[in-house]
């Protein structure tokens, strides 16, 4: 989940709207300094981060975070709206996932033409920023839990999801999850891989990881503090995981970032 300090306006940099040309278009690489988010409102996007590759198809977006890479991984037509942004994370008012589907195209649509003719007009003033922040707050409103007709499996996956969202702060287990939902630990592991091929212990490392990142990145604590945010049992501790995580120091992760 990504999470967003929405109380007062983002800081939105550039947006617009992009439709691919007819043949061979493939998304740019390039390093990704802030936050991204597109909207796809015709064809498929195929892009991928450091992490892993999305396959975002009309009907849903994508919000990447910074990362050292952002790359096309396929040619492929498409048209979507774009947004580049700066964004705190704590205190975190607002929690998205990073791609999903939006079920509201008509509020979508007229705030995304009501941000491209305030940026034609006045770009980045505090209108647009106050754009911005909507559109941000209609995708959250979208498709609550319970009301979009998921599969089991996958109202289960969000279920998992959300409570390492809530104790994303501390050190959590499999176990931990599995007591919570009423679940066994295998059972839950099983369901989770199938559905978001990725393990569920690598999915809270991840999770964990990127926490640490975005708080490195957007806030001026230090490296201790970070690590007591966190809950590990001391700088140390967090020090060695996060080398062993991005083969670099917290700091020098900071320095080049």
């Amino acid at each position: 989940m990504l999470h967003f300090c929405l109380d007062s306006p983002v800081d939105m940099l550039w947006f617009g709207e992009f439709i691919s040309p007819q043949k061979d278009w493939k998304h740019l690489t390039r390093r990704l300094f802030e936050y991204e988010m597109m909207i796809v409102t015709e064809g498929e996007l195929f892009i991928a981060d450091d992490d892993r590759e999305y396959h975002v198809r009309d009907g849903e977006y994508l919000i990447m975070s910074p990362t050292r890479v952002q790359k096309g991984t396929r040619v492929c037509k498409c048209r979507f709206y774009w947004m580049h942004f700066r964004c705190d994370a704590l205190p975190a008012s607002v929690s998205l996932p990073p791609h999903a589907a939006f079920s509201d195209r008509e509020s979508i649509s007229a705030i995304a033409h009501m941000l491209l003719r305030s940026e034609a007009e006045h770009p980045r003033s505090m209108r647009s920023r106050y754009l911005a922040t909507q559109l941000l707050l209609e995708l959250a409103a979208g498709n609550p839990e319970g009301e979009t007709g998921l599969p089991p499996q996958q109202t289960l996956v969000n279920s998992i999801k959300n409570f390492i969202t809530f104790h994303r702060f501390s050190e959590i287990r499999v176990k931990d999850i599995a007591r919570e939902l009423g679940y066994h630990e295998k059972y839950l592991s099983a369901v989770f891989h199938e559905t978001e091929g990725v393990t569920l212990k690598r999915y809270l490392v991840n999770t964990r990881l990127s926490e640490a990142k975005r708080l490195l990145l957007e806030t001026d604590h230090t490296v201790t503090e970070v690590a007591y945010y966190l809950n590990f049992p001391s700088p140390h501790n967090f020090s060695r995981f996060f080398k062993q995580e991005t083969g670099m120091t917290a700091t020098e992760f900071r320095q080049k970032s």
